[in-house]
């Protein structure tokens, strides 16, 4: 019984992820996409989070960044619901409620926003690779 739940929520994940990317992913995006699960394994969900919002901007690498700021907070809300909607109606409210949660809710949050990252790493690689059909390509990671 447990697999059908681990199933569902990769699945769910990996939904998630592919809705925060978009169709075509630059060889930049693709590094940062590439970082992201360390980046909140080292630095932390909130950081890394705050890292996304102030890279927000009005450009298309801003545009990805809000995408995936946006992503985390609608995971977190309504996939996990580890925080309530009401204290992240917006990204910055976001960002303040991850300080005031305890710490087993946001090592929890931490874990599911990690994995969700890799999700969207692989996925973004994936789209990657076949937009520069490089895909079927051995010796490739």
């Amino acid at each position: 019984m447990s697999g059908g739940q681990v199933r569902r929520v990769d699945q769910r994940m990996a939904a998630a992820a592919a809705n925060m990317l978009q169709e075509k992913v630059s060889p930049e995006l693709r590094t940062r996409y590439r970082q992201l699960p360390v980046q909140v394994r080292i630095s932390g969900l909130a950081a890394t989070y705050a890292y996304l919002l102030g890279k927000s901007k009005e450009n298309e690498l801003g545009e990805a960044y809000k995408r995936v700021a946006d992503g985390i907070r609608d995971h977190l809300i309504t996939c996990s619901g580890l925080i309530d909607a009401a204290d992240a109606a917006t990204n910055e409210k976001l960002l303040r409620a991850l300080a005031d949660v305890d710490t087993s809710v946001y090592a929890r949050a931490s874990a599911e926003v990690q994995a969700l990252a890799g999700w969207l790493s692989r996925l973004a690689e994936a789209r990657y690779l076949a937009a520069s059909g490089e895909a079927n390509s051995e010796g490739r990671s």
